[in-house]
């Protein structure tokens, strides 16, 4: 479903406001004054950063929404990273909104799109964290990846688990400084990794390759997902 459809009745903002302090009023004017499938990454970062903190609210958020959503995921800012524009979303209740079937629609291609792809960019972590931020369950995008359908899906998870995950005191720990430890996705993606659905994965991934290359990632994956006191 495309985003800007889904969007096209938004009303436009009659001003986008913000703490005097921090805003001046001729930003917010400038955003008003193309479509915002029109403005730049360059144009809509400082807003991207401070929208329902010190500048704008839930509706204007939702007038600029397709096109935040698709420089975020693109990766195009440079600032605010794309884990604090997808989180946005979550904090305005995007789910209760008249187009949440295109948001999630947007989400789920971001994400399939992501384990295609090796590099990616966002990598597979700010992907997932980014995710989490914005949605309360996240198992569907896991299930996806578990099925490791392809060889950039592989190496997205064996790199998910060498630079994503430690174990400090044995414990699994997710490093990516965006997470909220506290959070159900936190722990959805940590139970997933360290309680056997990913390594049950890897296992049916292993039986149904010979390639080389795909089996020596696996092996590696296996063993950082038992952590260090059982290797």
């Amino acid at each position: 479903m495309d985003l800007y459809a889904a969007f096209a009745h938004v009303p436009r903002p009659s001003s986008v406001d913000g703490c005097p302090c921090c805003v001046d009023p001729a930003e917010g004017c400038a955003l008003l004054r193309r479509l915002p499938r029109d403005l730049s990454a360059d144009e809509l970062s400082r807003y991207a950063a401070k929208v329902l903190n010190t500048w704008g609210g839930p509706e204007d958020l939702r007038y600029f929404a397709p096109r935040l959503l698709e420089l975020a995921a693109a990766d195009a800012f440079g600032w605010p990273d794309v884990e604090i524009v997808f989180a946005k979303f979550g904090q305005a209740g995007w789910t209760s909104w008249g187009q949440r079937d295109a948001i999630a629609a947007f989400f789920a291609e971001f994400w399939t799109r992501t384990l295609e792809s090796f590099p990616s960019r966002p990598s597979v972590d700010t992907a997932i964290c980014a995710l989490a931020a914005a949605e309360a369950d996240i198992p569907g995008y896991l299930d996806e990846w578990g099925r490791l359908p392809s060889e950039p899906s592989i190496r997205q998870l064996h790199e998910f688990v060498v630079q994503g995950l430690s174990w400090p005191r044995g414990r699994p720990r997710l490093s990516n400084a965006f997470w909220d430890v506290s959070s159900r996705p936190y722990r959805q993606v940590v139970d997933w990794l360290t309680g056997g659905a990913a390594a049950e994965a890897v296992g049916a991934a292993f039986a149904r390759t010979d390639d080389e290359a795909a089996l020596k990632l696996l092996c590696e994956i296996d063993s950082r997902l038992t952590g260090p006191g059982t290797r």
